[in-house]
């Protein structure tokens, strides 16, 4: 955060410095996070009895999770619709959605996930393409590792809006070189220490060449993902009771090694002695004592007692201890919202099985989820607009008629066992009269809306025109005391009772 109302060359600096020192905590968590997912998760505790069976076991559900939800929340790809009608634009909508695809949207937008997945944040930055050639994007959009990017918001509006992105890079003399860019400048700074013996080391920091440029943008092209308000990661909750797991299973592979390599307990034994040769030339006698996986051999003592040798060993509760591993490991996943993989109910479906295994919950996190990163979507079709603004886009090109509030992000979960009923109430809208536009806004299939109505409106409407005439003539022909049901009323003889009238007047 920043207090300043404006940032100009003479405070950037300073700035920045105040900043840094919030960054490098926040780098250090995040490595962390990240070397937790990898599988780096040193057990809470230090073994004392039987030190020389430690047996390490790590459970990575961490790794679990975050799979899960980048394969379920953006494992389709991310494509833009039109916002509201779509007449007039369909050609500049397909036109951004291959520009977004040339981009390699699918694999980057697999890589920003992953980021804000695991640590709860991820930085795009996106550029004008200064290499441009024919059949290349306008622009380029670069995920950068959020240990090296932050965005600096300000403490001084209310609305606490970005102020600066930065992006910064040691190089092999260990300079830091910063790229800061404001919503009209662009800043270049080096930060270097000067080694002075037997005194303090000196920071030194400065502008390097062409610092303070005009950003052409005029907008911050760092744009910050986070996927929760308090930019935590999925899993980042469930750390201690991961640890807990760890532990758990961990010593139950202890007791299962160490029943294995038994200390044994013996009473009223004599064991075999042997003879040793020591390295002086000397000769000992040493009992030789009994060892796992090997045969034992006992004797009765010269006062007639029966020798006893067993295992000196703990008794657990394995299929508790198994029970209790597998219902803390389905609990870590269901406070994750991840939905169980298999179906114990007799193959049972439909929205009863779907709550009870929590696919439900999983699609209503990510519903939430999906809100939630709209607005940093929305804050990258701004940046894009000015990028293509600014590039090699001819001018007569449909993209440049593209505002920001003319684009709405269409992020798809899809599901096979959804296919039918998808198709279903896309059939059931269309054949009632609603227009194609608002069926596939509703009703979420297609990767690229706008061609799929650009291909098949004309044939949807005609298709609805015909089934109208139809319906009008069906009316027209239908006439009184035909067989339509609503002319029968009149001959039914339930009418007004069981009373009929038969011609008789009534004598009474």
């Amino acid at each position: 955060m920043t207090d300043v109302p404006v940032v100009t060359a003479d405070n950037i600096i300073s700035i920045i410095q105040k900043a840094i020192g919030d960054h490098r905590e926040n780098a250090a968590k995040i490595q962390e996070l990240f070397d937790f997912e990898e599988g780096f998760q040193p057990l809470q505790r230090v073994k004392t009895y039987r030190s020389d069976i430690d047996i390490d076991v790590t459970d990575n559900i961490a790794n679990e999770i975050v799979e899960f939800k980048v394969a379920l929340n953006y494992g389709n790809p991310i494509s833009f619709k039109k916002r509201g009608s779509v007449d007039g634009m369909i050609e500049a909508i397909q036109m951004w959605n291959d520009q977004y695809f040339l981009t390699d949207s699918d694999s980057s937008n697999q890589e920003l996930a992953r980021n804000f997945e695991i640590c709860g944040i991820g930085n795009v930055f996106i550029d004008i393409n200064t290499d441009y050639e024919e059949g290349d994007s306008y622009y380029t959009r670069t995920i950068l590792n959020p240990k090296t990017s932050f965005v600096i918001y300000s403490s001084y509006y209310y609305d606490r809006r970005p102020m600066v992105g930065v992006t910064f890079r040691r190089d092999e003399d260990k300079e830091i070189h910063y790229t800061a860019f404001t919503k009209d400048q662009r800043f270049e700074i080096k930060n270097w220490v000067i080694q002075n013996p037997g005194k303090e080391e000196i920071a030194v920091w400065e502008h390097e060449n062409r610092s303070g440029e005009e950003n052409p943008l005029h907008v911050i092209p760092i744009v910050e993902y986070f996927r929760s308000y308090d930019r935590m990661g999925c899993f980042e909750r469930q750390i201690p009771a991961m640890n807990n797991l760890n532990l758990l299973v961990s010593d139950f592979s202890n007791d299962v090694d160490q029943n294995t390599q038994v200390i044994w307990w013996s009473n009223d034994c004599e064991f075999e002695t042997v003879q040793v040769v020591n390295d002086d030339g000397t000769v000992t006698e040493e009992i030789k004592h009994p060892k796992s996986n090997e045969w034992l051999q006992t004797f009765t003592t010269r006062d007639g007692k029966i020798p006893k040798v067993q295992p000196l060993t703990v008794n657990y509760d394995y299929a508790g201890m198994l029970n209790n591993y597998i219902t803390q490991r389905a609990l870590i996943l269901q406070k994750c919202n991840v939905p169980q993989r298999n179906d114990n109910s007799g193959g049972s479906t439909g929205v009863a099985m779907s709550d009870a295994t929590g696919w439900s919950a999983a699609d209503i996190a990510a519903n939430k989820e999906e809100m939630i990163i709209s607005k940093s979507i929305r804050q990258e079709i701004k940046v894009i607009c000015a990028a293509i603004r600014e590039s090699a886009c001819p001018l007569d090109s449909p993209l440049r008629k593209i505002k920001p509030s003319d684009l709405e992000p269409s992020i798809k979960r899809q599901k096979n066992y959804e296919l039918s009923v998808k198709t279903t109430a896309i059939s059931n809208l269309i054949n009632i009269g609603f227009s194609l536009e608002d069926v596939l806004d509703a009703v979420p299939l297609f990767p690229d809306p706008a061609q799929v109505i650009e291909r098949s409106k004309e044939g949807v409407e005609a298709y609805q025109e015909t089934k109208l005439k139809q319906s009008d003539k069906s009316e027209e022909e239908a006439v009184p005391g035909s067989d339509d049901p609503i002319y029968q009323i009149e001959n039914s003889p339930n009418i007004d009772g069981m009373n009929v009238d038969n011609g008789e007047e009534d004598e009474d």
